[in-house]
């Protein structure tokens, strides 16, 4: 019986090995994530940006920061007013009204010059800070001083005021550890006075907080 030739049996090479082809094996199954791992399932505080909705701000009050609040101020001119404002005691509370230009003159001795200041809280709660100014006669005091050294100091980190009564100034805190920028909403300056003093504008002789400063009401 003649011999079989191994060149019946195997291909030519002609010098040239065949390429591996990978292709016929099995890829790797991914790990399957889980549906109830927290992480995935976790809301941030910032969960309505992703929802595309917003914040209604129905008030924004004109107040003094509160002792025990973190606050920051906005800083930019655009951010302010410099104003005449006339303040109404209401029982325990203070009510801060807007006053329209034409009627300075007629409310001379009962408006006062104030900075309005842009304002918001560790909670994002936006608020309006009048801040005394000195009158026509340009005389000030400690007070107001400390009140605006504050105010300026409040616009590159949170700060904490409070009322030092014995010495009769403001004084303020910083935070020892850094915290996070404030977040500020979706409006203008000129939105928030609209806001802050829609309810709180005096623009005639005839509105009902000057009929009772002279009387008529």
């Amino acid at each position: 019986m003649a011999k079989t030739a191994a060149s019946d049996f195997e291909p030519e090479d002609n010098g040239h090995a065949a390429a591996f082809d990978p292709s016929h094996l099995a890829a790797p199954r991914p790990e399957t994530p889980d549906p109830f791992d927290p992480s995935t399932l976790h809301l941030g505080a910032d969960f309505s940006e992703g929802l595309g909705v917003r914040k209604v701000i129905p008030t924004i009050p004109c107040r003094k920061p509160n002792k025990s609040e973190w606050f920051t101020v906005r800083p930019g001119t655009e951010w302010r007013l410099q104003t005449a404002v006339l303040e109404v005691e209401n029982g325990v509370d203070r009510a801060t009204y807007l006053v329209a230009r034409n009627l300075w003159t007629d409310l001379h001795g009962e408006i006062s010059p104030a900075l309005v200041l842009t304002c918001t809280n560790r909670a994002g709660d936006l608020f309006l800070w009048r801040v005394k100014l000195p009158g026509p006669d340009g005389r000030s005091n400690t007070w107001t001083e400390s009140a605006l050294r504050i105010a300026q100091a409040a616009e590159t980190t949170w700060c904490r005021m409070v009322a030092d009564t014995s010495n009769g100034h403001y004084t303020h805190y910083v935070p020892s550890a850094e915290l996070p920028p404030p977040k500020w909403p979706d409006l203008d300056f000129h939105q928030i006075l609209k806001i802050a003093f829609r309810d709180k504008f005096i623009e005639s002789a005839d509105h009902a907080i000057v009929r009772q400063l002279r009387g008529a009401a």
